[in-house]
């Protein structure tokens, strides 16, 4: 459980409870559901709303990136040309921010009606921002097909 909080104290100091952790998966778990998996008496593979996988480092999903745009001031918006290119896992570049609280680091990509789109890594070159995509909700979807 400490990548994962490990992975939201980059964007915010709101702590995750309810996790449980099924191999190198961890999922966000309700009380209740985890009630019924000491019923069942089985093994199980998943439960919950799946939030990242232990591989060589912590790799969220967007589910866990949605729950930390709630509680994180550190995002950019971008227009609504961006939101598109940036779904499909494009990067953004200066001239697509519309607003921005951080000038470094890890970010919260919001579209312009704060809705969350993912995260992505603000790079610097020669006076110009470029926010560098690392997740996006479109990324279940392309792996999909």
């Amino acid at each position: 459980m400490d990548e994962i909080n490990a992975f939201i104290s980059k964007f915010t100091d709101y702590k995750i409870t309810g996790i449980t952790k099924i191999g190198r998966r961890y999922f966000f778990t309700a009380d209740k559901q985890k009630e019924l998996v000491k019923k069942i008496n089985r093994d199980i593979f998943s439960i919950g709303i799946f939030i990242g996988e232990k591989k060589k480092d912590f790799q969220p999903t967007p589910a866990l990136i949605e729950i930390i745009s709630k509680h994180s001031n550190k995002k950019v918006f971008i227009s609504e040309q961006a939101e598109w290119l940036f779904l499909c896992g494009r990067d953004v570049f200066d001239e697509n921010i519309i607003k921005r609280n951080v000038d470094s680091g890890l970010v919260i990509v919001q579209n312009e009606l704060d809705e969350n789109l993912g995260y992505g890594k603000i790079i610097s070159n020669k006076g110009k921002i470029l926010i560098k995509n690392m997740i996006d909700k479109g990324n279940y979807l392309r792996r999909e097909n």
